[in-house]
């Protein structure tokens, strides 16, 4: 019998806790315990007495039934102070699944109370149980009246990571388990008007240069913007373009600044997030953005400016990556890049914005060992590319969402040739994609080097060839080839002499249409994985009882959602490879609803954090198995969200099991 108005016939309510009352639980100590307990951490201190006041101390003996699925709803929301609980959901078979384990310091009976209806779930004592209760009535005012509670309550993923956020930086600061400033802070909360100069020096496009020069030099500045009359700017005038493009090219003093400014000059809303800043900078490789509004200048923010909040700037490492010549320089660059990432993941930098900058950093790499290897075989006397080719991106990479370290998938796809040359056209093609993937792991991709050099013939082939591979997958592969062919449905070019990419997407999404089994095959070829349902002290709680003691982030939360994204932007005809980007155009193409498209976004983002994390400290620590990850090492608000991205994770395997059963 359940114990949904209060203790069973089993338990023992030890004490009342009212004021007024007698208590043989001291208040102090239930106190202390409610201000380590989401969301009652937040409350001011006159109104935690006042909670304190109003909640009974409760035991419940092994095996009983608190709250019975299918009856009445809770009158109680249930703090547990001791012991663990079992939510489980009956099936027709007379079967319990398990779905979820709750330990010290997590609640239960919210979802029924605040709902009014019956019951969804059992709720059984797994151990000898000690819970505080907190009455019907007052938690739900609670939950009315304080915005905090109303979030944290309202069973969705975003919303309780943003109340996490908002309670304070103590345990915004526990989310990426890295001292952090929090995850609003500098990059992800600082605008660029936060940031940016304001005291502009401007002229006019017919000003003397030697005029513009006298400028600088008496506001001790090294740049002048060139603006219209009516302030919207045309360009910028540096102390770099007046020893390059009037000393050294002996332009007279009494040339206008238009004649030797860098023009085009790139230009950011004030309302743009600082990262938003940053990362225009790196991809145009640019010291310097244009502050406009109504395309009217309004200040200039400058990679010194975001250097001076970061301490570091992922821009000057992004243009050494232009300057190096050598594969051995080239190799030292990624260290420096671990090192920005490492200060942006303290400042708070949004998993969105960490994998944006890291991934322009490796095609840049990419492209410049490209270079360095071409150059380096024309040198041995191995001649240039006989044929335009591309070098594409998959996997991973190919959605623009690698770790540190990672290796790195790609394909060499060649133009076709008679058959007469097909065999020297790939023989040069086979050497450069050698040379490549051993400059990759000179450079610290590890694992790329085995994988390619064993299976030259796939990694390199004829547009022809890759063609063919993609219509067999398509067209009935063996579900073991499909599940190692799903990354090259994450494909995009770092470096394209040809227009491949754009004609196979073509091709590709025909033979689907031919083939609309397809889509059911690859999700049966995908890991079948269900995520943990919970955490208990050292241990994560697999979905069937058993006990784990380290978990795979990737493989239990991360790949789940790569998949589904992939077979949703497959089934809409999508371009985009990156996983976030997937989910947001199939929400908005109402394949996925709102609420649950933001729950994921949040749950991707966040254990993509993680990842990051346990990356960097790897590298910093030399350790190995960077994706294993301790369950005993995590702190209650990290086991919180990473308990729930569970939930949505699986939520997303049941819709995408439905959707494209076979």
């Amino acid at each position: 019998m359940a114990a949904q108005g209060g203790p069973g016939p089993g338990s023992v309510r030890l004490s009342c806790l009212r004021r007024g009352g007698m208590s043989d639980f001291p208040l102090p100590r239930i106190k202390d315990f409610l201000q380590s307990v989401v969301p009652f951490d937040t409350l001011e201190e006159a109104e935690l007495q006042r909670v304190v006041g109003l909640m009974e101390l409760a035991y419940f003996p092994r095996g009983e039934v608190i709250i019975q699925a299918g009856e009445d709803p809770s009158k109680n929301l249930y703090v547990i102070m001791n012991g663990s609980v079992r939510v489980t959901l009956p099936r027709q078979s007379g079967e319990e699944l398990l779905i979820d384990v709750r330990g010290e310091g997590d609640t239960f009976g919210a979802l029924s109370l605040l709902q009014g209806e019956l019951a969804l779930f059992t709720v059984t004592a797994q151990e000898d149980l000690l819970v505080f209760m907190l009455p019907d009535e007052p938690f739900r005012a609670m939950v009315r009246d304080n915005p905090v509670f109303k979030r944290h309550f309202s069973f969705s993923l975003a919303r309780n990571i943003d109340a996490v956020r908002r309670a304070s930086d103590r345990h915004t600061t526990q989310m990426t388990g890295t001292e952090t400033l929090g995850l609003d802070a500098v990059l992800t909360g600082s605008r660029v008007h936060e940031l940016m100069s304001k005291q502009l020096l401007t002229c006019l496009p017919a000003t003397p240069v030697k005029a513009a020069a006298i400028l600088m030099t008496q506001h001790k500045v090294g740049s002048i913007m060139v603006c219209e009359a009516g302030g919207r700017p045309l360009g910028i005038l540096t102390d770099t373009d007046l020893r390059v493009r009037v000393l050294a090219a002996g332009v007279a003093p009494d040339a206008s600044v238009a004649e030797v400014m860098s023009g085009a000059v790139k230009s950011i809303s004030p309302q743009a997030f600082a990262f938003e800043a940053m990362i225009e900078m790196a991809r145009h490789g640019v010291h310097h953005l244009a502050v406009t509004e109504d395309q009217r200048l309004v200040g200039v923010i400058s990679d010194h400016d975001l250097t001076m909040v970061t301490g570091s700037s992922p821009v000057g490492v992004m243009k050494e990556v232009a300057k190096v010549s050598t594969l051995e320089d080239l190799a030292g660059l990624p260290r420096r890049m671990y090192r920005v990432m490492e200060t942006l993941l303290r400042l708070g930098g949004s998993a969105e914005y960490m994998l944006d900058v890291l991934s322009e950093f490796n095609d840049r790499l990419t492209m410049r060992l490209i270079r360095i290897t071409q150059n380096d075989m024309e040198h041995k006397g191995l001649g240039s590319a006989p044929v335009q080719f591309s070098w594409l991106a998959l996997g991973s990479a190919g959605r623009r969402e690698q770790a540190l370290n990672q290796g790195q998938d790609y394909a060499v796809v060649y133009a076709n040739v008679p058959p007469d040359r097909e065999e020297v056209v790939h023989a040069w093609f086979s050497e450069f994609a050698n040379r490549m993937i051993q400059g990759l792991s000179s450079c610290g991709f590890k694992g790329t080097s085995e994988a390619v050099m064993n299976d030259a013939l796939l990694c390199c082939r004829s547009e022809a060839a890759w063609e063919e591979s993609y219509m067999a997958w398509i067209g009935g592969a063996h579900p073991q080839a499909l599940a190692m062919a799903s990354k090259y449905f994450d494909l995009r070019a770092v470096y394209a002499e040809t227009g491949f990419v754009e004609m196979l997407w073509d091709k590709i999404y025909n033979a689907i249409e031919s083939s609309r089994d397809f889509l059911a095959r690859l999700r049966l070829a995908g890991p079948q994985t269900r995520p943990p349902v919970g955490f208990l002290r050292e241990f994560a709680v697999d979905s069937d009882g058993t006990y784990l003691d380290r978990l795979n982030l990737e493989e239990v939360a991360l790949e789940p959602v790569v998949g589904a994204a992939r077979i949703m932007a497959l089934d809409q005809r999508l371009r985009q490879t990156n996983t976030l980007e997937r989910l947001g155009a199939v929400a908005r193409l109402g394949l996925l609803k709102d609420r649950m498209s933001e729950d994921l976004y949040e749950a991707f983002s966040f254990v993509t954090l993680l990842r990051i994390a346990r990356r960097l400290e790897v590298n910093n620590n030399g350790k190995e198995e960077a994706a294993y990850l301790n369950p005993a090492e995590l702190n209650r608000v990290q086991r919180k969200m990473l308990k729930e991205s569970f939930q949505v994770v699986g939520q997303l395997q049941e819709f995408t099991g439905q959707r494209y059963a076979q």
